[in-house]
């Protein structure tokens, strides 16, 4: 059995990707905010083994209480043969200059982009040290992290400690007896909630709005099936890990 840890499942890339990741040999760990009803019902009808846990990710300092009942849950009378975590959830908010922006959506921006898994993929290392098996990290990035635009510098800046963070984890696994492979990858313009708060600021706020509705508008969005699709290719591609930070899918 494959066992998969997926952040942000309640909506967007995160509920797609869980959405297809329900399989029989599979068990799946959602966590969101609030749970996704739709796809506790979806795993039902096909019969697959998820387990939905809410959390909010701004509670740190209780995330590695999380992960010590997580790993208590995982079932102990079949063979894991793979362990996996997505990263997924993030946040695009505060979108303004810097100097606009209150510290609590500074603080919080962080928390969730960047803190979270961080602390994330260490009690995730740490609960899988004790399974011999093959082990993948996989944290979803952004393009924003290089490709930098004006009022968005919370977002590229957690987004650009994400890739570094990746990268040193990277180093310190290849050491390791049973390491975890680990990538940080850019999955392009999709068609979500996110994409959707870019396109409702004033030009004030963010002075490229009208090029982020024109692409809506153009119909050049990537779809969330098709992105978790390609990210799921990834994830279980043959030289998953030899490139860190992934920038085109």
């Amino acid at each position: 059995m494959k066992v998969f840890f997926i952040t942000g499942t309640s909506r967007g890339i995160g509920e797609e990707l869980a959405n297809q990741l329900l399989a029989e040999d599979h068990h799946l760990f959602c966590l969101s905010r609030a749970e996704n009803e739709q796809l506790i019902e979806r795993s039902i009808q096909k019969k697959t083994s998820m387990t939905y846990y809410p959390f909010d990710l701004n509670h740190l300092l209780h995330i590695e209480h999380m992960f010590t009942v997580l790993f208590s849950m995982i079932p102990q009378d079949t063979e894991i043969t793979g362990l996996y975590l997505i990263n997924n959830a993030g946040m695009l908010a505060p979108v303004a200059p810097i100097e606009q922006n209150p510290a609590q959506s500074i603080i919080e921006n962080v928390n969730i982009n960047l803190l979270a898994p961080m602390i994330i993929t260490a009690n995730f290392l740490k609960f899988a040290q004790q399974y011999q098996v093959d082990k993948r990290i996989m944290n979803i990035s952004s393009g924003s992290a290089r490709y930098l635009l004006p009022s968005q510098s919370c977002y590229s800046t957690s987004k650009a400690g994400l890739d570094s963070f990746s990268k040193s984890v990277s180093l310190e696994q290849s050491v390791q007896p049973f390491p975890a492979k680990v990538v940080s990858v850019y999955p392009g313009m999709i068609d979500t909630q996110m994409q959707a708060e870019m396109r409702s600021l004033s030009k004030a706020d963010f002075p490229y709005v009208d090029q982020f509705i024109q692409i809506a508008e153009e119909g050049k969005l990537q779809t969330p099936e098709y992105t978790a699709a390609k990210l799921i290719e990834l994830l279980f591609s043959e030289d998953f890990g030899s490139t860190v930070v992934v920038e085109n899918l």
